[in-house]
């Protein structure tokens, strides 16, 4: 039986550095017609934790890399914003899902774990990261966390930025000793995705951003965020939501 998804439900655009407001208009779009054609309502938002284009890129960059550690960081930043604007917009119905490119992905899933921390259930939290540095998620929210990376014509890693950070943690095996893993704290699902360009180019839905299936990079990446989250929506409570 095909897995069902809440009613309503809120979704935060979450931008990276020095990213225009446009960027995630036609993931917008794309995205409403998926869940409109289940019944599935949607309201949509988009948030700047480190601020847009017209902010200093190595300022923003420094506020990125206090939400890459596991630790919890009194310095963190984006965040924290993105739960300030979230207690301003969220009004209540349904799960929260974030789509965080690059470092908002980073945002998204701090922004996320504050919420959890506060009280808020992990069934009705999604983080979608893009594109974004890796940074270990804790226990109790990788089933909630996606992550999707460009991938070449061979299927190997084709964007930087996804290089940069890690999953590693130590796993406990019964009767021998702790054991080093490199995805201990890794999300719960990961997908490479066959994106034309690189890390810039997710959203991109236009020629060059076409592949001989007249595939675009949008397609591809909303997608395989839409089949991640049709997957993970299953239970009463979030139909109930």
């Amino acid at each position: 039986m095909e897995q069902q998804l809440p009613p309503k439900m809120t979704v935060y655009h979450v931008a990276g550095v020095a990213t225009y407001p446009s960027t995630f208009y036609e993931c917008r779009r794309r995205l409403e017609r998926l869940l409109g054609l289940i019944g599935t309502e949607a309201e949509f938002e988009t948030l700047f934790p480190y601020g847009d284009y017209s902010r200093s890129l190595w300022r923003q960059v420094w506020e990125v890399r206090s939400d890459l550690a596991r630790r919890v960081l009194p310095s963190r930043i984006g965040g924290r914003s993105m739960v300030k604007e979230i207690e301003r917009t969220y009004g209540g119905a349904g799960p929260i899902l974030f789509i965080g490119h690059s470092g908002g992905g980073l945002a998204a899933y701090q922004a996320a774990r504050l919420l959890h921390q506060r009280g808020m259930d992990a069934e009705l939290l999604r983080v979608a990261q893009v594109g974004s540095p890796k940074t270990p998620i804790d226990d109790a929210l990788q089933a909630s966390v996606a992550y999707f990376y460009a991938v070449d014509a061979a299927g190997k890693p084709d964007d930087p930025i996804t290089r940069i950070g890690g999953w590693g943690g130590w796993r406990s095996v019964p009767g021998r000793m702790p054991q080093w893993s490199r995805v201990r704290h890794a999300p719960g699902h990961v997908e490479g995705l066959p994106v034309i360009g690189g890390h810039t180019n997710y959203f991109r839905h236009q020629l060059p951003y076409v592949d001989a299936s007249s595939r675009s990079n949008l397609e591809k990446t909303v997608d395989a965020i839409y089949s991640w989250l049709k997957a993970g929506y299953s239970s009463a409570t979030l139909i109930k939501g």
